[in-house]
C-alpha cells in the first residue's frame, strides 16, 4: 500500500510538472547572419503593438518561451533593418522561424495548423497575377476564417485586394468579441478611407524635399488644373517599372496644366535622391519624411501598397484614386480639355 501511495504521489508530481510545462510554448528562431542582432517579439493590444520579449541572437539562434493564451492573435517577430515583421500564428503551439536575416522575404514559419493554412494561402495568393482572381481568393479565405484572427489579419494585410464595400461587409461579419489587433486596425483604416474618398477635399501634406526644406501640397492648389499625388519608393520594383510611363505622361501634359507631387516611402535619403535622378523624375515636388511605411502622408491617405496615386482637380478635390498608367491619359484628357 505504501509503495502504491509513493507511485501515485510521483505520478501526481510528474503530472504537475507536465501541466506547468503545458502553460507555455516555444518560438525557436534560427536565422543565418543574425548573430548579435536584437530580436523583438511583439503582439497587438487593441491597436497598439506591444513588445513581449527581446533577445540577442547567439549563434544565429534565439528561443522565446511564451505564455499560452485564449487570444490566438498574431505574434510579430521584428529585427532592425526589416521593413515588415514576420507574422506568426502560433495557436499556442511550438513554432520554428528559419531562413536568413538578410532575406526577410524568404523566411519560413512552421509549427501550427493555423500557420500552415496561412502559409498555403500566401504562397498561392502571391503567385497569382490576375488581381480579380486574387480578390476572389482573399475574400474566400477571410470568409473561411471569419471566426479566428487569421481572417482579420488577411482582411487588413491584403486590404488592397478588397473593395471598400466588401471590406466593410467582412469587417461587420467578424465576431464582436474577437481579440485581434488587425480587427482594430481595419476599422481605423475604414474610417481613414472615408476622409480621402472621391469627392472629398485633399488632406494637406507637409514634408521635406530633397534639400531638407519643408514643402506643402497646399502651395500647389490653384496653380495646376490637375495634380497627381504619387506614392512610391526607390526600393519598390513596381514603382520603378511604372516611373518611365509616368515621366512620359508628365512631359505630355505639363504644359496643359498637370503637375505631380511625389511622396516617397523611402527611409534612405541617398537611395531616394538617386532614384529620382536615375528615373528622370523631372517635376519639382518630391517629399519624404524618410519613415518608410510609417510615412505620415501615406497614413493620412490610407496607402496600403505602392505605387499608388490620388488625382486632385484644380480646387484640391479628390477626383480619382489608383489610376493605372495605361488609363491615366483618359483621366487627364477629361480634365485638361
Amino acid at each position: 500500500m505504501y509503495m502504491k501511495k509513493v507511485i501515485i504521489v510521483l505520478l501526481a508530481m510528474i503530472g504537475l510538472v507536465s501541466c506547468n510545462g503545458g502553460k507555455t510554448f516555444k518560438i525557436k528562431v534560427n536565422l543565418d547572419n543574425s548573430t548579435g542582432k536584437t530580436v523583438i517579439l511583439q503582439k497587438y493590444a487593441g491597436g497598439d503593438l506591444q513588445t513581449i520579449q527581446t533577445a540577442v541572437a547567439n549563434n544565429n539562434t534565439v528561443e522565446f518561451k511564451v505564455n499560452k493564451s485564449d487570444n490566438t492573435d498574431a505574434l510579430h517577430l521584428m529585427i532592425d533593418g526589416w521593413r515588415r515583421p514576420v507574422v506568426i500564428f502560433a495557436d499556442n503551439q511550438n513554432m520554428t522561424v528559419s531562413g536568413d536575416y538578410q532575406k526577410a522575404g524568404a523566411i519560413t514559419v512552421t509549427g501550427s495548423d493555423m500557420q500552415a493554412r496561412l502559409n498555403q494561402f500566401i504562397q498561392e495568393f502571391e503567385s497569382m497575377e490576375d488581381e480579380n482572381a486574387m480578390g476572389v481568393m482573399a475574400m474566400g479565405f477571410v470568409k473561411e476564417n471569419i471566426d479566428n484572427p487569421m481572417g482579420a489579419y488577411v482582411l487588413y494585410r491584403y486590404k488592397w485586394a478588397f473593395s471598400e464595400n466588401d471590406m466593410k461587409m467582412l469587417y461587420q461579419a467578424l465576431p464582436v468579441d474577437m481579440q485581434s489587433g488587425y480587427k482594430v486596425l481595419t476599422i481605423e483604416y475604414l474610417k481613414g478611407l472615408e476622409k480621402v474618398s472621391i469627392g472629398k477635399p485633399y488632406t494637406n501634406i507637409i514634408q521635406n524635399d530633397v534639400n531638407g526644406n519643408a514643402m506643402k501640397l497646399s502651395d500647389m492648389i490653384g496653380k495646376a488644373k490637375v495634380i497627381i499625388i504619387d506614392f512610391w519608393a526607390s526600393w519598390c520594383p513596381d514603382c520603378r517599372k511604372e516611373n518611365p510611363e509616368l515621366v512620359k505622361i508628365y512631359n505630355e501634359y505639363k504644359n496643359k496644366g498637370l503637375d505631380i507631387f511625389s511622396v516617397s516611402l523611402d527611409n534612405d535619403a541617398a537611395a531616394w535622391k538617386k532614384g529620382i535622378t536615375d528615373d528622370n523624375l523631372s517635376w519639382s515636388h518630391h517629399v519624404s519624411d524618410l519613415q518608410g511605411w510609417k510615412n505620415a502622408a501615406a497614413g493620412d491617405y490610407c496607402i496600403s501598397f505602392i505605387p499608388q496615386n490620388v488625382v486632385l482637380d484644380e480646387n484640391g478635390v479628390i477626383v480619382k484614386k489608383n489610376v493605372p498608367m495605361n488609363r491615366m491619359r483618359d483621366v487627364l484628357n477629361s480634365f485638361l480639355k
